[in-house]
């Protein structure tokens, strides 16, 4: 693995992980999470990992494909994930400009997005202006 897609997984890793942290200490994103129900792969360049959402509980996989997501999002350009998860381009836009793919329920993508915004929130103060 290069070193920009191994920076890409760990940047895919913070943003799973923070999502768990935040289910620990936020009671309105625990709210929001009961609403999502299913599995989201994710393909980045040769990176594999899903979400899934159960019950109102949530948990991540790295390294692995699930066998029947609801959803599956692509990104295939390691550079565009950089900014993609650093923060520099939102989903929307990634969507719109057709470097973030989406395969399945849209509607699951378009309630996971109000989940992300919450990362968004938590990790804004850490990031340089």
């Amino acid at each position: 693995m290069e070193k920009k897609e191994l920076q890409v997984k760990m940047m895919f890793y913070i943003m799973a992980k923070t999502l768990e942290e935040i289910a620990k200490v936020d009671e309105e994103f625990r709210e929001d999470l009961e609403d999502l129900e299913g599995t989201i792969q994710w393909k980045i360049g040769n990176i594999r990992a899903y979400l899934t959402f159960e019950e109102g509980k949530y948990s991540f996989v790295m390294d692995a494909e699930a066998e029947d997501p609801d959803v599956t999002m692509i990104l295939e350009d390691i550079d565009f994930a950089r900014q993609f998860f650093n923060g520099e381009v939102d989903g929307t836009s990634a969507y719109m400009s057709g470097d973030l793919k989406i395969e399945g329920d849209l509607q699951m993508t378009m309630s996971y997005g109000s989940l992300a915004e919450y990362i968004t929130d938590y990790l804004a103060p850490m990031r340089p202006t």
